[in-house]
Parts: structure tokens; sequence; C-alpha cells
């Protein structure tokens, strides 16, 4: 069975949301000579609940754990019952294990937490249950993190593609996010709605996280090999310090997206960022078009 499908809760039973002002005044101006496009998922092009991946590390989640084990039938299984800061923890020792020089940001692979906690919980897991592990992980943060498409993403989207410019990805991200993108564009899969796969980047591949530089690294590969330059493309985020400064070290422009008070990160009170300046300060993604000069 394709992973596609058991990644599918991450889309059940969502709620719509809106987005929430930020008060933020947008700051826009023309944009010439941009050959790729590139974006950031939670905050960006999808509303997140809790603002962005990896709720499965927050507090007071428990009974959104027994509710996916109850769900799936599950609960007979297990000794005793997980719970969010068993989950937290483990999270935290994994990414301690492998912290250093070369990995200043690590990033967990959320299946392989969770079958950590399940076995340390009574349950052994063999080769073929990785389905029921992808499925607790997604439903559980389904429940824990709703998501809804941004308003105009899909549109703005389709219209940077029909103006042939490359599109990528660079994201904090876990095996369900890509589902949340394809989805949004009414596809099975991101290259089906017009994403160049050789320029999308996520952090639990590479099991580094933004703002270290490992992932913008990996896109910069990308980007030569396809002949453009980091400043004739663009990165389109709403956390100042993951999204921008990561970006503006990798030389790329950059637009700050500020649509959603939920996720917006001005990250004022970071060195890092106290000297940052994006081109572009978006309140809403069809801002973006125009200021690329597409019509």
């Amino acid at each position: 069975m394709a992973i596609e499908s058991w990644v599918d809760g991450i889309l059940h039973d969502r709620v719509e949301m809106w987005p929430m002002e930020t008060h933020v005044e947008p700051r826009l101006k023309r944009l010439p000579g941009i050959k790729a496009v590139l974006f950031d998922i939670y905050g960006t092009l999808v509303i997140s609940g809790s603002g962005d991946v990896g709720s499965a590390d927050a507090a007071g989640h428990d009974s959104f754990i027994r509710q996916t084990f109850d769900e799936l039938g599950l609960l007979g299984r297990l000794v005793s019952v997980p719970n969010a800061d068993s989950l937290r923890r483990k999270i935290q020792q994994l990414n301690l294990e492998r912290c250093d020089s070369s990995c200043p940001k690590p990033e967990v692979d959320i299946v392989e937490v969770w079958r950590r906690v399940l076995a340390e919980h009574g349950w052994v897991t063999s080769p073929v249950e990785i389905e029921l592990v992808v499925k607790i992980a997604t439903r559980y943060e389904a429940l824990a993190n709703p998501t809804w498409p941004m308003p105009d993403a899909a549109e703005v989207l389709q219209q940077l593609r029909q103006a042939s410019l490359f599109l990528g990805i660079v994201s904090n991200a876990q095996i369900f996010t890509p589902r949340l993108v394809s989805n949004l564009l009414g596809q099975d899969r991101l290259e089906e709605g017009g994403f160049d796969l050789g320029l999308c980047v996520f952090s639990n591949r590479y099991r580094q996280a933004k703002p270290g530089p490992r992932l913008f690294d990996v896109l910069l590969q990308g980007l030569s090999s396809r002949g453009i330059l980091p400043n004739e493309a663009v990165y389109v985020g709403n956390d100042m310090l993951n999204d921008i400064w990561a970006a503006t070290e990798a030389g790329l422009r950059t637009a700050w997206f500020a649509g959603d008070r939920r996720s917006c990160r001005p990250r004022q009170d970071d060195s890092r960022c106290q000297k940052v300046y994006p081109d572009l300060v978006l309140t809403d993604l069809m801002q973006l078009p125009e200021c690329l000069l597409i019509s």
C-alpha cells in the first residue's frame, strides 16, 4: 500500500480556519529577475492551528493520544498508554544525541519517535506494522495541530506555475507534510501540482531542521543544477529566524509572510533577526505574483 494512503489521516476531520489579523504593514515592491519561488509550508501555504509542525512535543495533549489509540482500536495492545510528556522527552533525547557542530538543529523522524515510545509502553512492533505507526503519528498530529489551506495559496501557485517559474519547498516537516500541499492543489503528488522535486527539501529526510544551514545547502545545489543563482530565487516563509534569516544567509531573496497571527514569528528577541530585512513583507499571498511582475 502506498505511503500516501497511510498519511491520509492528516486530512480527515479538518475544520475550516481563517487567518487571524497580525496588524503588520505589508512592504511591497517589484522584484524582477526571479526564476524560482520556494515556500515554507506551516503558517505559509497552510494555516497551522499550533503555528508549526511537530505539535507532538507540545504539552497538554494526552487526550489526543488516547483518542488516537481508541480510534485505531489499539488500546489493548499496550501495557500503558503514552502521554504527551513521554513523547516530548523522547524527541528531546533523540535531538540531543545528534546535536553537534555539523548538526546544530537536529530533526527527528516522528515515526521513529513513536516506534520507540510504543516499545517503551509494551507494544512490540514488527516491520510489517510500520503502516500502523505511521497512522498513529499522522492521526495524532491531525488532532494536535489542525491545518487548513491558506487563502489563495492554490491560486498563487497556479499563477507562478503558469509564469514558468520553478516551484520548490524548504520546510520543517514530517512524513505526512507533503500530503497537505498536494491536497491543497487537488493532486496526489507534489510534482503533479507543478513542484520540482529537486527543489523540495524536507527536514525529516535530512534529520536536520531550519534554521540550521543543511536544508538550504541542499536547495542551493538544486538551484545550481538548474542554472539558477541564489539571488534569482525568492523564499517565502512566516518565521523571521527559521525562514528569513536562514534564507538570507543562503543568499536568497526573501518574502516574510505575516498573514496569520497563529504563526507570525517576528523573532525580535533573537539577535540574528535584528538586522535582517526581507525584500518583501506580505500579508496576503496574492500580493506575491504582482511583486514578481506577474499580472
